[in-house]
């Protein structure tokens, strides 16, 4: 082969390996070495979630506790997520005649994806319907973790996510108020946050719950997941909605009672409550779930004609899609450490050993002891909270995808709350309703306006996507490297040895 031709080679193979490279790294191969990649462009949320919420409807039709459907489902539901390397333990409870359905035993299940601190990530969602198919109310919300549990069941993270799939709440969230009953006090304090999923689909709006509200002092806690949630929708582009103000039953932006997070909230656990609702309904609270002339007051949920996949798929498939994937791309950043989590946060967690110092923080957490905070945490300034119950926020006619824009401060001191185990703790059902004025919430860009976080890690301090390092990618990558290091040497070695043909040429 002549130099000429050897040079042309080596030039298209160099330039074949450098263009199989840039499409690698738009795959975000090479945003996982850097350490700069989020959640991957290519990841199909909500897909699998909309396939289970789909699944459990048609076959796991009326869920209700009483029912052998809803043992049945129970059965898949093990079977599904053992299947994943989850070690499933269960939860029992029996329930007395009290709530209205008779007497019957159900069972929670629970599950961890062990992290690299043992400080826990409750996520949770009832999979027991009530009077239908139960397709939104709550296969949504199952769907959704269940699409997350398989999703990291292989992968390192940063702390702890303990996923519960609670039985009983629609009789008066009586599985996840025995299953908190259940817990130590060492336990209960290892719970960072409580993700609720619940009715997340069909909805209007995409809504936010979360901070503990204190009525005796009219003041706020717990609002750092709430700040935390809006940074992260916004970097995501997911519109979330907070209501407002209802009766005083619920201050915006809590909503501490209504379903399985209560028993958390009421023993002073930071949480978040997703919901699909709407809550500008005039005579309708968040019960309203949608404006549509086609759903009766508004109301899918415990309704038979409104609340299965075939009405759902007919009428609303397009708005369920986007919901599912924004509630699952959420929950899924907020595993991997992109929540922004206060030291302040970790202050009361019972451990062998001292609490993490700030610089402790700043560490990388893959050479940290067991209960060292993860490095994607980030400390948050307390402010004062308000002396009065905040305002309504403005608002402005909209039909759907509302954003909130609400003033609201996090208190500089916690409330002191003393948990003392019981059998029962008392809740409200999703049945309650109350009257409101017909109001809607302005969009904003930012989270609860007087309440800011001030972080104490630079920019430079990225967060990876799968909270360690990808060593298949750093593998791929140094192989690469390599050949087109070697190319680059086959080209300059092929131009010395043309340019000393040619110099023989020309002396002859």
């Amino acid at each position: 082969m002549k130099y000429g031709m050897k040079t042309k080679l080596a030039t298209a193979v160099l330039s074949l390996v450098l263009a199989v490279g840039m499409i690698l790294q738009g795959t975000g191969l090479f945003g996982a070495l850097a350490g700069t990649s989020k959640v991957y462009a290519d990841e199909s949320f909500g897909e699998k979630a909309y396939g289970y919420m789909k699944k459990m409807s048609q076959e796991y039709t009326f869920r209700i506790s009483t029912q052998p459907s809803n043992a049945e489902c129970r059965a898949w539901l093990k079977k599904l997520v053992s299947g994943w390397g989850y070690k499933v333990s269960t939860c029992e409870f029996a329930a007395d005649s009290t709530h209205g359905w008779g007497p019957f035993s159900g069972e929670s299940l629970i599950f961890d994806k062990k992290g690299k601190s043992d400080y826990i990530l409750l996520i949770c969602a009832h999979y027991d319907g009530a009077w239908s198919p139960a397709c939104d109310d709550n296969g949504s919300g199952v769907g959704v973790l269940l699409e997350n549990a398989e999703r990291v069941a292989k992968m390192e993270l940063p702390y702890t996510v303990r996923f519960a799939l609670f039985d009983g709440e629609e009789p008066g969230c009586l599985g996840s108020t025995a299953y908190a009953a259940s817990l130590s006090q060492e336990e209960m304090d290892r719970i960072i946050c409580v993700i609720n999923l619940d009715s997340v689909a069909a909805g209007d709006n995409l809504m936010i719950y979360s901070g503990n509200y204190h009525e005796d002092t009219n003041t706020f806690t717990e609002l750092w997941p709430l700040n935390s949630m809006l940074e992260l929708a916004d970097e995501y582009d997911v519109k979330l909605a907070i209501h407002p103000e209802v009766n005083g039953q619920w201050p915006t932006p809590t909503k501490m009672t209504g379903s399985d997070h209560a028993a958390f909230a009421a023993a002073g656990k930071p949480y978040i409550y997703f919901e699909a609702s709407n809550w500008m309904g005039g005579d309708w609270d968040n019960m309203y779930q949608t404006d549509s002339p086609l759903v009766k007051n508004g109301k899918i949920m415990h309704n038979e004609p409104y609340d299965n996949i075939e009405f759902l798929e007919a009428n609303f498939k397009d708005r369920i899609q986007k919901h599912l994937k924004e509630v699952s791309q959420l929950v899924y950043a907020t595993m991997i450490g992109h929540m922004i989590i206060p030291k302040e946060a970790f202050k009361d967690i019972v451990t062998p050993t001292e609490a993490p110092s700030e610089s402790e923080t700043k560490e990388d957490t893959s050479a940290a002891p067991t209960d060292e905070v993860p490095e994607t945490q980030t400390a948050a300034e307390p402010t004062q909270a308000p002396t009065t119950p905040p305002e309504t926020p403005a608002v402005e006619e909209t039909s759907s995808d509302v954003s909130t824009e609400t003033s609201e401060a996090e208190t500089s001191t916690e409330a002191e709350t003393t948990t003392e185990e019981t059998t029962t703790v008392e809740t409200t059902t999703e049945e309650e309703t109350t009257t409101q004025p017909e109001t809607t919430v302005e969009e904003t860009t930012t989270a609860v306006e007087t309440t800011t976080i001030e972080e104490t890690t630079t920019e430079s301090e990225e967060k990876t996507d799968e909270g360690g390092v990808n060593w298949i990618a750093i593998l791929i990558a140094a192989v690469i490297l390599l050949l087109v290091g070697f190319l680059i040497f086959l080209f300059a070695l092929s131009m010395i040895q043309e340019r000393r043909a040619q110099n023989r040429r020309d002396k002859k």
